[in-house]
Formats: structure tokens, sequence, C-alpha cells
């Protein structure tokens, strides 16, 4: 399992309180004014609707509490997102439920999830949403004809891919910083000193030779977003020792600056 950093736990504490409000609001709003208007009347599960979404509500309401006290088990985090996926679909708010599916996966891909089995985990996410689409047809069939209910499928898959596209253009746009996210990504001009094992695999920094200090401003690249003077005083030490520290690991494993080192180190399990 990967293991995240306190600010990456920080960062979905904050996601689960602001979505444990939202939750509340919503299953509020299903108290106040019932299931019984549009769009909860243009989904496949009407009538059955009426305890469906406010049951579905609670039960998510409950899993973003127990979250609050479980921080580590950031699984429930992904668990409510599909689990409010499946709901927002099949009750008429597909364009939110689509939002919610394809913010859900991004969440992952930043926080390193995609960095093994890349392929197998998108093929996933390529497959999950298309089918769960499938699911307005029938209404919209039953409500107009077969055309329509494939048209609006269409529409929705076209929805998804736009935003998608955005998401991608973003990671394009800022892949200099954000490249480590993908496992098998290739620091240009890789000259290393030594003979690197191959990504994906284990890499022990004390049999290279590196010294504690080194080891230790290497783990605080890869962990933190500390500068140099941040690392120092973690270490009581002096700045200017920390920045040689890390040019003498920039000639050691072949990078031109910090960022390439935390690109090229992500690629393996440090030991």
């Amino acid at each position: 399992m990967l293991k995240l950093t306190d600010k990456q736990l920080k960062l979905y504490r904050i996601i689960d309180i602001v979505g444990l409000i939202f939750v509340s609001i919503g299953l509020f709003n299903n108290i106040v004014d019932g299931v019984d208007q549009q769009p909860f009347t243009h989904s496949i599960l009407y009538p059955y609707t009426n305890f469906l979404v406010p049951g579905t509500n609670l039960f998510t309401l409950i899993l973003c509490s127990v979250y609050l006290f479980t921080p580590t088990q950031v699984w429930i985090i992904f668990l409510l997102f599909i689990i409010q996926t499946v709901n927002l679909i099949l009750t008429g708010y597909t364009d939110i439920g689509i939002i919610l599916y394809v913010n859900c996966i991004a969440i992952g891909f930043c926080t390193g999830f995609a960095k093994k089995h890349f392929r197998i985990k998108a093929a996933i996410f390529c497959s999950f949403l298309p089918l769960l689409l499938l699911t307005i047809v029938p209404f919209y069939a039953h409500e107009a004809t077969w055309l329509k209910g494939w048209l609006t499928y269409f529409y929705y898959l076209g929805y998804t891919a736009f935003t998608v596209s955005c998401y991608f253009v973003l990671y394009q746009l800022l892949s200099d910083k954000l490249s480590f996210l993908l496992g098998d990504y290739k620091v240009p001009d890789l000259s290393p000193s030594i003979n690197l094992p191959e990504k994906g695999t284990e890499l022990d920094l004390k049999s290279l030779g590196l010294t504690d200090r080194q080891i230790a401003c290497i783990e605080y690249t890869i962990t933190t977003s500390y500068n140099y003077k941040q690392i120092a005083d973690k270490l009581i030490t002096s700045e200017s020792t920390v920045k040689k520290d890390m040019q003498d690991m920039y000639k050691f494993f072949g990078v031109k600056n910090r960022e390439m080192l935390r690109i090229l180190l992500l690629q393996y399990t440090i030991i």
C-alpha cells in the first residue's frame, strides 16, 4: 500500500470535512423538499428514490464521520467518491456524478496511486463510467425513443471525455513538476555514477555509500516541500552544507537539479 505523508493525509481530511458538509446539506434537502421532483423523477430508480437517496446520503454521512477518526484509511474517501458517483448518476444528477468520478481519479493520480499497474487502473477507469452511464439509455428510450436514449448516452460520454481532457491538459502544462506521478517517467540526461536497479524495485540508499545526512536530505526531498534552509534546520546543520550534499547527490545520481532527483527516486521503493 502507498505510504502517504502527513501533508497528504491533512489534505484528505479537508476533502472529508467539506464532503461531510456537502452531504449534510444534500440530506437536509432530501428531508425538507423530498425526492418527488426533477431530476429524481427522471431517473431509472424512481419511485424508489424516496428511500434510496436519503439512505445513501445518510450512509455517506456516517462514513465521512468514521474517516475523521481514522485519517490513515484513505480508501474510505475513494469509496465515498464511488458511492456518490453511482448514486448521482442513477438518480438524475449525471453531470455532477461525472465530475465527482473524474475528480476521484485525479486525486488518486496526484497522490501516486497510478505509479504501479497504470494500464490496468486506466482500463478500469475507462470502462467503469461508460458502463454505469448505460443505465440512462433505457429510461430515455422509455420516455421518448431508443435514439434519444443513445444520443443522451453519447452526449454524456463526450462530456466525460471533455472533462478528462481538461485534467490532461493541466497535467501537460505542469509536466515538469508532476511527471513523477507516473512510474515509467524517464529522467532526461541521466548519467549516474552507479548502476541503478530496475525502476519499481527497492533502492537501498545505505548500500550506495551515502552518509546519514545525505539520506536524510533525500527523504526530506521526497516526502516534503522543504527548501534547503528548512532541511538544514531539521538536520541541525548549515544551509551551505545541505546545498553541498545535494549537489554531490545530483552528480552521484546523474541529474541536474532537485526536481529531477525527486522524479528519479520516486520511481523506487526507498529502503
